[in-house]
């Protein structure tokens, strides 16, 4: 057994766990939804923090499992090179950092471990699941590291008007983004599948490790 395989095979309860979790408090957040709609303004103002307390707890069990891709690919993820896309995206970035006159980085760089993986827009899912995790990691800071920024910012593009209440908007954001992440990777439940089989697909062909 490779040590990738027998890596994901230890964190795979885990991860069944989380998301089983994950997918509770959806379920918890839609009951909880209705019941605010059947009180008063008087009362819907003193139960709000419950129901944003359901947020948290569900952006806290998304960015754990961003925290579990993330290390599995730190430790275990195959890279073959940077593909076109994230190329181009690269030699975009820094087309535009050129003509700033004073840019946060004189020169932008993915990181070539997390170029890894399917891609969204022109960038490929291991970044997104290291700008997401980063951003659960960070969210009280005033203001993203640059890659984590772009990458966002791109994801921003690509959904302008994400729905359910997920926002890409981390700048300033003061709260951990997770779930929108979580949905921008297609790793939550829906009516064909469980969030955990898509997770369980991109973190096998990433780590090159039979299912």
């Amino acid at each position: 057994m490779s040590t990738a395989s027998a890596y994901f095979q230890s964190i795979e309860p885990a991860a069944i766990g989380l998301f089983k979790l994950l997918n509770d408090y959806g379920w918890h957040k839609m009951r909880a939804f209705v019941e605010l709609t059947k009180t008063s303004r008087e009362e819907f103002t003193n139960r709000r923090s419950d129901f944003e307390s359901v947020d948290t707890a569900r952006e806290v069990i998304a960015g754990s499992i961003l925290q579990l891709a993330y290390f599995a690919i730190k430790r275990h993820g195959v890279s073959s090179g940077k593909s076109k896309a994230a190329l181009h995206f690269e030699s975009q970035m820094n087309r535009l950092i050129s003509e700033l006159p004073k840019p946060r980085k004189k020169t932008f760089v993915l990181p070539d471990q997390f170029c890894v993986g399917r891609e969204i827009g022109d960038l490929p899912i291991g970044m997104i699941i290291y700008a997401g995790r980063n951003q659960y990691n960070h969210f009280d800071d005033d203001r993203l590291d640059v890659v984590n920024a772009v990458v966002f910012d791109h994801l921003r593009q690509l959904f302008p008007n994400p729905p359910n209440g997920h926002s890409f908007a981390a700048e300033g954001a003061k709260r951990p983004l997770s779930y929108a992440v979580l949905s921008a990777l297609d790793w939550i439940d829906g009516p064909q599948a469980l969030g955990f089989e898509p997770f369980k697909k991109d973190l096998s062909s990433i780590l090159q490790i039979e299912t």
